[in-house]
């Protein structure tokens, strides 16, 4: 065979592979980090200007996406909140939205 059909046909089966790669490292991320809280990551991420990747990587580390989750210490959901901070950041949220509503007239 010709030196250049060896190369074409070599490129090929590279390529093949890659995408063969490819889908298998979707495959292996959607299983990591499932998007099945992405309508609300989506959401917040943008109404808060928070990387959504920030937010998933942080779902995944405190939780593993499970919603029922509940640390040892009595921290709870995705994000693993205490209950206390959850108040708290909520109402901290309010008083944010508040002030740029009157900011805003």
């Amino acid at each position: 065979m010709k030196k250049k059909t060896i190369i074409i046909i070599l490129l090929v089966i590279i390529s093949i592979i890659g995408f063969r790669l490819a889908n298998v490292y979707n495959i292996i991320l959607k299983r990591l980090y499932p998007i099945e809280f992405s309508e609300y990551v989506d959401k917040y991420s943008e109404q808060y200007e928070i990387e959504k990747e920030w937010i998933f990587a942080l779902i995944k580390a405190e939780s593993n996406f499970d919603k029922n989750s509940i640390s040892s210490s009595g921290a709870i959901g995705l994000m693993q909140l205490m209950e206390n901070t959850a108040k708290e950041m909520a109402e901290n949220t309010r008083n944010r939205r508040n002030k740029l509503k009157r900011s805003r007239y």
